[in-house]
C-alpha cells in the first residue's frame, strides 16, 4: 500500500532556497542523509515529482534505449547503404 501525503505535509523554503524533507516523504522514498533526489517538473500541470536518484546511474540507464532504432542490424545496414550511395 502506497503512503499518501496528506495536505498538511508542508515544508518551508529558507532564504537560502533550501527545505527539509518531511519525515513522511523521507520514509516513503527510503532516503537518508547523503542520498540524491531526482526532480521531474511537468510544466503543463505545474506538478513536481520527486524520487530517489539511483545509486548507480549506468545500471539505471542500461537498456533504456532498447528499441529506439528498431532492429539495430537493419539500422546499421541502412546507414552503410546510404554511405555507399554517396
Amino acid at each position: 500500500m502506497d503512503t499518501q501525503i496528506s495536505p498538511t505535509t508542508i515544508s518551508t523554503v529558507s532564504s537560502a532556497n533550501q527545505t527539509a524533507l518531511p519525515s513522511l516523504v523521507r520514509k516513503s522514498l527510503k532516503v537518508k542523509s547523503g542520498d540524491k533526489l531526482m526532480w521531474e517538473i511537468d510544466h503543463k500541470t505545474g506538478k513536481v515529482n520527486v524520487k530517489a536518484a539511483p545509486r548507480d546511474l549506468v545500471a539505471y540507464l542500461h537498456g533504456s534505449g532498447k528499441g529506439v532504432y528498431g532492429n539495430v542490424d537493419n539500422y546499421i545496414k541502412e546507414l552503410r547503404d546510404e554511405w555507399d550511395r554517396l
